[in-house]
């Protein structure tokens, strides 16, 4: 059997470049190994524009909570910064928001087969031209003339069709849904930083309604299972009568961009090519950007029987997200040398719209020019972090 396109991985950066290399009318094959969507932590949250990326409409069935602020926390909680009122979002019900990104997938024409693990590529002249995987026991091998890799961290395209992975990072996250949550405004998403709270990382509650929430720690070359109970055992007040009733945990990349993600009929996108805003982990939106260009830059590439085409993809996401995706990790690589008073003073000078802006790689210069006005702390970082890079 052949397709125009195999897209291996059903994310949301699979699915929106399944569904739009369909709607162009190619052939798509998506191959998803788990036997049900959103299995991997996922604290689910989107900015409001998320479903304006997703071409869907913001439905009550996708959505489990509405949000309209962010606080951050230093290890001196008393010194919170907070963004309130103009910052909008969504918990997502991301199960059945992926269901809603598989529905438009099938509907455009795409083909969708769960349970089906991709086993082996078969590669000639360098071009990917079989892909083999098993499905209720069964072994299947289907031919493509373009393989798309949103297959996740472990991504087996990546690794079979010989990309350049170096500096391909990740950091490990456990996430509990907790019952009985005593937190008074649901409608507030909030971070946690410091090394005590978690180690190159942050923790994180994401309420999901007024007695359920998301509450997970990610942390780099440590346990995340030791902080996450250090976490919500240091904060009773919000969880002194709560359960777990699920948990679940997974790897996010956080090195940035991958230097290589199209290899001639090859492309990588979403977590296999780590576009990921490293300082907060945040993929789901950007994978769905992702997804979309690749879905434009394949069907580009069909339409005109030059594969060549599709290095247009990585110049046209590069442009702009990329460089917010190496902005947020070149903060991310600051972040991990701060000491906790570093954070703690930090949390003087700047405001939580320019924690944002870090995290998201944008506006990043205001938040220079606010550090030029206290020299002798920005002196002391500057000092530190040049210390501890010569240790290393």
């Amino acid at each position: 059997m052949s397709f125009d396109a195999v897209v291996v991985g059903a994310g949301p950066a699979g699915l929106m470049a399944a569904r739009k290399i369909a709607e162009k009318g190619f052939s798509v094959l998506i191959c998803e190994r788990e036997r049900d969507f959103g299995q991997k932590a996922c604290a689910e949250g989107i900015p409001d524009f998320g479903f304006k990326i997703a071409e869907i409409p913001v439905s009550k069935s996708l959505i489990s909570n509405s949000i309209d602020g962010v606080q951050f926390f230093p290890p001196d909680e008393r010194k919170a910064l907070e963004i309130k009122g103009f910052y909008k979002g969504y918990i997502l019900n991301k199960q059945f928001f992926l269901y809603a990104l598989a529905d438009k997938a099938v509907e455009a024409g795409a083909e969708l087969r769960m349970q089906s693990n991709v086993s082996g590529i078969k590669t000639y002249n360098g071009q990917a031209k079989k892909v083999r995987y098993e499905c209720a026991g069964e072994l299947h091998e289907v031919e493509c003339k373009v393989l798309v890799g949103a297959d996740g961290v472990g991504s087996i395209v990546s690794k079979s069709c010989g990309f350049y992975r170096t500096g391909y990072e990740v950091a490990s996250c456990l996430q509990c849904l907790m019952v009985n949550c005593n937190i008074n405004d649901t409608n507030i998403i909030r971070i946690y930083l410091g090394n005590e709270v978690a180690p190159f990382g942050y923790a994180w509650i994401f309420p999901k309604n007024e007695f359920m929430a998301n509450v997970g720690v990610g942390v780099r070359s440590k346990s995340a299972d030791q902080y996450l109970k250090k976490f919500i055992s240091n904060h009773s007040q919000f969880f002194g009568k709560a359960s777990i009733i699920k948990m679940v945990g997974g790897l996010v990349p956080v090195g940035g961009q991958l230097k290589e993600i199209v290899r001639n009929n090859t492309v990588l996108c979403g977590d296999a090519a780590g576009q990921v805003l490293p300082a907060i982990s945040g993929g789901i939106w950007t994978g769905m950007i992702a997804g979309k260009g690749v879905g434009a830059a394949v069907s580009e590439a069909l339409e005109a029987h030059d594969l060549s085409l599709l290095n247009g993809y990585p110049k046209k996401f590069g442009k702009y997200w990329g460089k917010c995706i190496d902005r947020s990790l070149a903060v991310l690589k600051i972040i991990q040398k701060l000491h906790d008073d570093d954070f703690n003073k930090l949390a003087t000078i700047i405001n939580g719209q320019d924690i944002l802006n870090l995290a998201n790689g944008t506006n990043t210069n205001a938040v220079v020019w606010k550090l030029i006005m206290h020299p002798i702390f920005t002196m002391k970082l500057a000092y530190r972090l040049l210390r501890r890079s010569n240790v290393k």
